[in-house]
C-alpha cells in the first residue's frame, strides 16, 4: 500500500511534464503573449458606413452589442478596409466571433490582403464557419504562407454568407503573430 502512495505523485509529475512539453510545441496563436494587435473592431454601436447591416444591442459576444446581417440569398459584405498598416512583422491573423440563426448555408470571415510585392490573396474561415443555428463561434484565420501578406498595402475584412439567414459578427481583431 505504501508503495502505491509513493508512485502516484511520481506518475502525476510525469504526466504534468508531458502536458507542459506538448503545450510548448503548439504553434503561436493570436492570443499568445508575443502577438501584436494591429487593429480592433469591437462593434459596440458603430456600423461600418454604407454596409447592409445594423447594430444589435441585444445580441453580443462581449456584452456591448454586435453587427447583425440578415440576407435572403447571401453574398459578400465588406466590413472594413485598412490602408497604410506599415511594416508587419509576422503572420497576419484575424480573430472574431460569428453567430447564426436559420442560416441555410455557411457564414465565415474572409481576410483579403494586397501585399507591397506580389499578387493579392485571400483566406476564409471555412473550418469554423457558422451554419444553421449556431451560438457564438470563435474564428481565427490566417494565411498559411506568411509571404502572401507580407508588408500589406491594404487589408479587407469581409463576411461571406452563403444562403439565406441571419448572422451576427462581434469583437473582430487583426493581429501580427511571430513566425519564428
Amino acid at each position: 500500500m505504501k508503495r502505491r502512495n509513493v508512485l502516484l505523485p511520481v506518475i502525476a509529475l510525469i504526466v504534468l511534464g508531458a502536458a507542459l512539453a506538448a503545450c510548448a510545441e503548439e504553434p503561436e496563436t493570436a492570443t499568445s503573449a508575443r502577438a501584436v494587435e494591429l487593429a480592433r473592431f469591437p462593434l459596440d454601436g458603430e456600423v461600418p458606413p454604407g454596409r447592409a447591416a445594423s447594430f444589435d444591442p441585444g445580441v453580443s459576444q462581449d456584452g456591448n452589442g454586435s453587427l447583425r446581417v440578415t440576407t435572403a440569398e447571401g453574398g459578400l459584405l465588406r466590413l472594413y478596409d485598412l490602408d497604410e498598416l506599415g511594416i508587419v512583422q509576422g503572420q497576419v491573423t484575424l480573430t472574431g466571433f460569428l453567430r447564426s440563426r436559420d442560416l441555410g448555408g455557411q457564414a465565415m470571415l474572409e481576410l483579403r490582403c494586397r501585399p507591397a510585392e506580389g499578387d493579392a490573396a485571400f483566406v476564409r474561415g471555412l473550418q469554423s464557419a457558422a451554419t444553421g443555428n449556431t451560438d457564438w463561434r470563435a474564428q481565427e484565420i490566417r494565411f498559411t504562407d506568411p509571404a502572401l501578406c507580407r508588408d500589406p498595402v491594404s487589408i479587407q475584412i469581409n463576411l461571406l454568407i452563403q444562403g439565406a439567414g441571419t448572422v451576427w459578427v462581434d469583437n473582430l481583431r487583426l493581429w501580427s503573430v511571430p513566425t519564428d
